[in-house]
């Protein structure tokens, strides 16, 4: 995925001294009134306190994160409530998962921005909600979109903050409204709400207010209920609870089981919007439309996304105490619409309708064979594997393709084991 550079640079000195003083001000690192900037610098640079305080929980957090052999809710559960330190947990937590987050999902807006999405007019307010908010990646993802010209979202906002651990949920909501401030969204207002989900009551109560933007991020993966379950909650919950032209963003981990039932609720969803006639909801991104996932045909195969970025100075310093490397973030994704717009018009860098059948998206790295630049494609018609050399006259670096490009007006033959990209009108 390409994101650009105010994007990948944003998190750099400014950002460590930002998430310095707010760390210090909640107890998270050492420091205090009396600390000055330099003093929070070294506290967040200090070798002793991140050796001894931070990095044991981040790699014991990456090793949950990072298992498949079973599901996530059931490794991480036990470990946030029988931590012998649940501050030290928070701070690990806060200091390097919430940035690594937040930075996902600004690159997802990035990615709407980049094909042409543009908030609606008429929604002259952002009206967000956030589940499994935690440190509230998501909410704040929108603000710093906003501040760099990724996306013009309203310049008033709300958002309501769903998390079921009382101290995370009030540290999200504290960072939260610091963030909106520094990103010139100081009127945006947040509200939390302590709940504990239960999927058979829904996802919200059928009271609860409707809302404009509803973010997951990581959360759907700590469900332990079937696929076709969560589909049939969050659809229901969109149909009472989600504005019209209102946006849905969920954001997963990029490992195989993950991965796999993201897309597995993608096809659920897919199946209840032709079963009921639901027809406003619109599969905007990764996939170009609403056919069968070609990654799903495969037992062993998963669909996700990779994004760059310049890591917080402090951040490098945990990875290499951490034997880690997080320059390049992988991740899942789906985004939906609540509308019935034709997706070319809600997302006009696609092209127009008539191209649908011919536009394909790159969904690995490309690698050389030859002359030629292979990888695999995903179109209307699935997934496949491709090859293209390129016209003569253009240097390689022109030609060369690369993770996450769409190719709109393509000329393809072959099948779906091995395919040719002859030319294509254009690449966005």
């Amino acid at each position: 995925m390409r994101v650009p550079d105010s994007l990948a640079n944003a998190f750099g000195e400014p950002f460590e001294r930002l998430i310095a003083d707010f760390s210090a001000a909640q107890g998270l690192i050492p420091g205090g009134d009396s600390a000055g900037p330099l003093d929070l610098n070294e506290s967040l640079h200090s070798k002793r306190f991140l050796s001894r305080t931070v990095v044991p929980h981040i790699l014991k957090l990456s090793a949950l994160f990072n298992r498949q052999e079973k599901e996530q809710s059931a490794a991480l559960d036990p470990y946030w409530k029988e931590s012998s330190n649940p501050a030290h947990l928070r701070a690990a937590y806060f200091l390097y998962f919430m940035p690594s987050n937040l930075f996902r999902a600004a690159a997802v807006w990035a990615e709407l921005g980049r094909l042409g999405f543009r908030w609606p007019s008429a929604i002259s307010t952002l009206k967000g909600i956030e589940f499994g908010a935690g440190p509230a990646p998501g909410a704040c993802s929108t603000a710093i979109a906003s501040k760099l010209g990724i996306l013009d979202f309203p310049e008033s906002g709300n958002w309501a903050l769903i998390e079921q651990d009382k101290a995370m949920l009030e540290l999200g909501s504290a960072w939260a409204q610091k963030w909106f401030a520094e990103q010139g969204r100081a009127d945006w207002g947040v509200r939390p709400f302590h709940r504990k989900l239960s999927l058979s009551d829904g996802f919200l109560p059928r009271s609860a207010p409707r809302f404009n933007l509803w973010m997951m991020s990581f959360f759907l993966n700590e469900l332990s209920e079937s696929p076709a379950e969560i589909a049939r909650a969050l659809t229901n919950a969109w149909e009472r609870h989600l504005e019209e032209e209102g946006v849905i963003v969920l954001i997963e981990p990029a490992l195989k089981l993950q991965s796999r039932k993201l897309l597995e609720i993608r096809r659920e969803i897919l199946i209840l919007r032709e079963k009921k006639g639901l027809d406003w909801l619109q599969i905007l991104l990764p996939c170009l439309g609403h056919q069968a996932c070609g990654a799903l045909a495969s037992t062993d195969d998963w669909c996700h996304e990779e994004a760059t970025w310049w890591r917080p100075p402090y951040f490098s310093q945990i990875d290499k105490l951490a034997g880690l490397d997080r320059k390049t973030l992988p991740f899942s994704y789906l985004v939906i619409a609540k509308s019935k717009r034709a997706r070319e018009e809600i997302l006009p860098g696609l092209g127009k309708q008539p191209d649908a059948a011919r536009r394909y998206r790159l969904v690995s790295p490309s690698h050389k064979e030859g002359r030629e630049q292979e990888f695999y494609l995903c179109g209307a018609e699935g997934k496949r594997r491709a090859r293209y050399r390129g016209p003569e006259e253009q240097s390689e670096e022109e030609k060369k393709l690369e993770r996450g490009d769409i190719l709109v007006g393509t000329e393809i033959r072959g099948d779906s084991k091995s395919s040719r990209v002859e030319n294509f009108e254009n690449r966005v």
